[in-house]
């Protein structure tokens, strides 16, 4: 089942509202219930900035999946934006209830839907509404709403790894640190240890000093801060890890603070 909303024809109000200098908006909904697999809301976009799928269900076992297209045929998986905990997905496994909203970014597009990629039981209530009206997420960071730490035994390397986001999504770092702590006291190396990372443009690394410091002696060896600007990972739906090698006295504890998008 294909339900699909032609964003047209309020065009013409949308130019009497430019001309007036009012906010353009379509005040318009779609809403299909939708139980089956393939089952879709799907609306048809003319100069939209910005998609709202609200997806309600009492009883309901299935992933929904958030779709656009340029030429009308061929669709691909779309970021969408979870409105209550600003975690970005491409689709949302809903069961057994559900009561959620989604905003998609949808410049450009032909069509954006929200359709049912995995079935199997009950049904949802799926309502959908375009707009040309932009939206603060367009001027406003991201949330590092993801975090990962990690910790390993005195004289043990420590790898910290974010796992893969999903297709079509990347991970966008806004902070690393690495802490070491001197277990005992450190024994002191002229080539420190080397810092690496995997899944990052240009594969940054780091040197440390390898110190023959009193025990209890905490350093920080990495203060990384990229929230105005996060850090993209190179390759989509594929783990990215920072590894800090062994060495000698020392705990390592690592903190990185990220969110996922396309």
């Amino acid at each position: 089942m294909s339900v699909q909303y032609d964003a047209r024809a309020n065009e013409w109000q949308g130019q009497l509202d430019q001309i007036g200098g009012g906010t353009v908006t379509d005040a318009r909904v779609a809403s299909a219930t939708l139980g089956a697999l393939n089952a879709e809301l799907l609306m048809d976009l003319n100069g939209k900035a910005v998609a709202v799928f609200d997806i309600r269900s009492a009883a309901v076992n299935a992933i929904f999946s958030f779709e656009a297209t340029v030429d009308g045929t061929n669709y691909f998986a779309v970021p969408a934006i979870n409105q209550a905990t600003e975690a970005v997905v491409t689709a949302v496994t809903l069961t057994p209830t559900a009561a959620v909203t989604f905003m998609v970014g949808v410049s450009g597009y032909r069509r954006v839907r929200c359709r049912i990629s995995t079935f199997t039981s009950g049904n949802a209530v799926v309502t959908g509404r375009a707009s040309i009206s932009d939206y603060s997420i367009y001027s406003k960071p991201y949330p590092s709403s993801l975090h990962v730490t990690a910790t390993a035994a005195v004289n043990t390397g420590s790898t910290c790894t974010l796992p893969a986001a999903g297709v079509g999504l990347f991970h966008y770092i806004t902070r690393i640190e690495l802490v070491k702590l001197y277990a005992v006291v450190g024994v002191a190396a002229g080539a420190g240890v080397i810092i690496t990372t995997t899944n990052l443009p240009g594969g940054p690394a780091f040197t440390t000093e390898q110190l023959a410091s009193a025990a209890g002696t905490v350093a920080r060896v990495i203060t990384a801060d990229y929230a105005g600007n996060p850090l993209k990972s190179s390759v989509a739906n594929t783990a990215t890890t920072f590894v800090a090698g062994a060495q000698l006295q020392t705990i390592w504890r690592w903190n990185v603070s990220y969110f996922i998008s396309a």
